[in-house]
C-alpha cells in the first residue's frame, strides 16, 4: 500500500479530518453547482420544474392561486412565458401553473406575454383553453368546440379540447379530439396522446387497429406492445418484451445519480466485508452480485404484471387489505426474486466458509436491486428523493437480502432449510409492513413506525454481521466513508439541480429533504460504533 493510502487510512479515524473532508466536498459541489447554474441555464429557458418549486412554496404570496393584481404573477412564470424559444408543448406542460393565474387582470397580462410567441389564432385558442381549465363553466369551452367542429378546424383546436378531457381523465372523450388533431402531418404529439388515451382507457381492440395505420406505427413502442401482450395474457411475449422495455427506457441522468449512491454503499459493504483488493475473487463476486440484483427487477416486474392481470387489486387505504397487498404482493415477489438471482452465488458459497463473504455478496444483490429501483423513483421526483433513499431504501434492501442470503447459505451448508424459511417469512413481513406504514397518509404515525421497523431491521443486520466477522483488518473508517459518500451524493444533486433550476432553488429543495432524514445518520454512526480521535 502506498504512503498516501496509509496516511489517508490513518486520518480517516479523525473527527476533524472527516468534517473537513465533508465541508470540502460540499464546497466543491456548491462551486460546481454555481458554474452549472451559469453555464446551462444561460442557454436554456426556465423549466416547468422551477414553476413547481415556486408554486409549492407557502412563503410566496401566490401560493394559494388567489391573485389580487398583475404584480402577483410569479416571476418564474413571467420568465417562462417570455422565453423567445417557447413552444406550444412548453405552454401545455405548464398548464397547472398558468391556468390558476389566468383570471381577471392577469388574464390580459398573460395573454400579452403569450401573443409574441404565437400567431393570433393560436393565442386566442390558448386563452380559451386556460379559461376553460380554470373555470369549466366559462363559455370558452363552447368557443373551442365551435372552432374544432369547423370544416377546416384550426391547428390546436382539437388538441386543446383533448387536453381538457385528459386533465379530467375522461379518456374516451379525449381520444376523438386527439385523433382528429393527428390528421395534421406535424401533430406527432396528438397522435402519441391518441395512443395513450386508448391505453389509459384499456381499449386494446381499437388500439390494435389504430397501430396498423402507417401514421401511428412509430408509436408502437415496447411499452405499448407490453400493454397489449398483457391484455392478451400472452406471458411468453411479455417475458420477451419486458427486458427490452426496461433497458430502453432508462433515464441515464437519474441512473448516474443512482450509481453514485450505489458506489458509496459498495465502498461501505466492501469495508464491512473486509475485502481490501478490488482484484480479488470476492470483489468479482460482489460485482456480479450487483449486476444480478439490478436484473432481479425484471422478474419482479413480470410477477407484478401477472398479479395485476389476475387480481387487479390496488391498495385502497384500508389497513388490512393494504398490508395484505404489500406483504403478499410487493414484499413476497421482491424478496423472492432477489434471492432467486442470488441462488447461483449461494450454491457456490454455501459449501464453504466464511459466512461473512456470503452475507456481503447477498447484500450486493440487494444493492443492485435498490439501484435499479432508484432510477424510477429519482425520475418521478426529479432526483429529489436521492438523500432519503440513500439513507433508507438502499440499506433496507441491502439488509433484507443480506439476511436472506446468509440464512440461505447456512441452509445449503447444513442441508436444513427450517431457519431459512423462518427468516424468509420474517423479511417478507418486515418489507410489507414498512411499505404499508409509508403508504397510509391518513395514519399520522405511519412514517414514524416505518422508521422504527427500518431501524430494528438494520440493527438485526449489523448484529448478524458482527457475529460472522472473523477478522478485523485495518482499513478506512466507516464513518469517513459514510459521511464523505453522503456529501458526494448531495454535491452531485446540487450540481444536477443547479443546471435545471439554478443554485438558490436547488438548495431550497434539497436541504429540507436532507434534514428530514437526519435521524438515520445517527443510527448508522451508532451501529458503526467506531472509536474516533480528534
Amino acid at each position: 500500500m502506498t504512503q498516501w493510502r496509509h496516511s489517508l487510512r490513518a486520518q480517516s479515524y479523525s473527527r476533524s479530518f472527516i468534517w473537513k473532508t465533508a465541508i470540502a466536498i460540499l464546497l466543491g459541489g456548491l462551486t460546481l453547482g454555481g458554474l452549472a447554474d451559469i453555464v446551462f441555464r444561460f442557454q436554456s429557458q426556465p423549466s416547468s420544474q422551477e414553476l413547481a418549486i415556486d408554486l409549492a412554496n407557502p412563503e410566496f404570496q401566490y401560493f394559494n392561486g388567489s391573485l389580487g393584481n398583475n404584480q402577483n404573477i410569479p416571476p418564474s412564470l413571467i420568465n417562462f412565458l417570455q422565453d423567445p424559444e417557447l413552444t406550444i408543448e412548453d405552454v401545455l406542460s405548464a398548464t397547472p401553473y398558468i391556468a390558476p393565474h389566468f383570471i381577471d387582470g392577469n388574464k390580459d397580462k398573460i395573454g400579452q406575454l403569450i401573443r409574441p410567441r404565437f400567431d393570433e389564432q393560436t393565442t386566442v385558442l390558448l386563452g380559451d383553453y386556460f379559461l376553460a381549465t380554470s373555470n369549466p363553466s366559462n363559455p370558452s369551452r363552447d368557443r373551442l368546440e365551435q372552432s374544432a367542429a369547423a370544416d377546416t378546424a384550426p391547428r390546436y383546436a382539437n388538441r386543446l379540447l383533448g387536453e381538457l378531457e385528459l386533465n379530467l381523465r375522461r379518456y374516451a372523450r379525449a381520444y376523438p379530439y386527439f385523433k382528429k388533431e393527428g390528421l395534421f402531418p406535424e401533430a406527432e404529439k396528438s397522435r402519441q396522446l391518441a395512443v395513450a388515451t386508448l391505453l389509459y382507457g384499456e381499449r386494446f381492440g381499437e388500439l390494435s387497429e389504430l397501430l396498423k395505420d402507417p401514421a401511428y406505427r412509430p408509436y408502437k413502442t415496447s411499452g405499448t406492445q407490453l400493454k397489449l401482450a398483457t391484455h392478451q395474457l400472452d406471458w411468453w411475449k411479455v417475458a420477451k418484451i419486458l427486458p427490452i422495455h426496461r433497458l430502453s427506457n432508462i433515464d441515464w441522468r437519474m441512473a448516474t445519480i443512482a450509481m453514485i449512491a450505489a458506489l458509496v454503499w459498495a465502498a461501505l459493504l466492501l469495508r464491512l466485508g473486509q475485502i481490501e483488493s478490488l482484484s480479488s475473487g470476492a470483489a468479482a463476486f460482489c460485482f456480479l452480485a450487483f449486476i444480478a440484483g439490478w436484473f432481479s427487477t425484471i422478474p419482479t416486474v413480470f410477477l407484478a404484471i401477472i398479479q395485476d392481470a389476475y387480481l387487479g387489486y390496488e391498495p385502497d387505504g384500508e389497513l388490512i387489505p393494504t398490508m395484505a397487498y404489500y406483504i403478499g404482493g410487493v414484499g413476497l415477489r421482491e424478496e423472492f426474486c432477489k434471492l432467486l438471482l442470488f441462488l447461483p452465488f449461494a450454491f457456490a458459497l454455501g459449501r464453504k466458509d466464511p459466512e461473512l463473504e456470503s452475507m456481503i455478496i447477498a447484500s450486493f444483490v440487494g444493492l443492485g436491486f435498490a439501484a435499479a429501483e432508484n432510477v424510477s423513483y429519482f425520475s418521478n421526483s426529479f432526483a429529489l428523493a436521492a438523500p432519503a433513499r440513500f439513507l433508507t431504501a438502499n440499506f433496507f434492501h441491502i439488509s433484507l437480502t443480506g439476511m436472506g442470503g446468509l440464512f440461505l447459505c447456512r441452509a445449503i451448508q447444513k442441508s436444513n432449510y427450517n431457519d431459512f424459511l423462518y427468516i424468509f417469512g420474517i423479511i417478507i413481513i418486515v418489507h410489507g409492513a414498512y411499505d404499508t406504514l409509508l403508504s397510509l397518509p391518513q395514519f399520522e404515525e405511519g412514517y414514524f413506525l416505518a422508521m422504527i421497523v427500518y431501524i430494528l431491521m438494520s440493527m438485526y443486520y449489523f448484529r448478524e454481521l458482527n457475529g460472522v466477522t472473523y477478522r478485523n483488518t485495518p482499513s478506512y473508517s466507516l464513518s469517513f466513508l459514510f459521511v464523505s459518500g453522503l456529501c458526494l451524493i448531495l454535491s452531485s444533486l446540487i450540481i444536477f439541480q443547479s443546471s435545471q433550476v439554478g443554485l438558490p432553488s436547488s438548495l431550497k429543495i434539497i436541504i429540507p429533504e436532507t434534514i428530514g432524514s437526519i435521524i438515520m445518520i445517527f443510527m448508522f454512526f451508532r451501529e458503526f460504533n467506531e472509536a474516533l480521535g480528534e
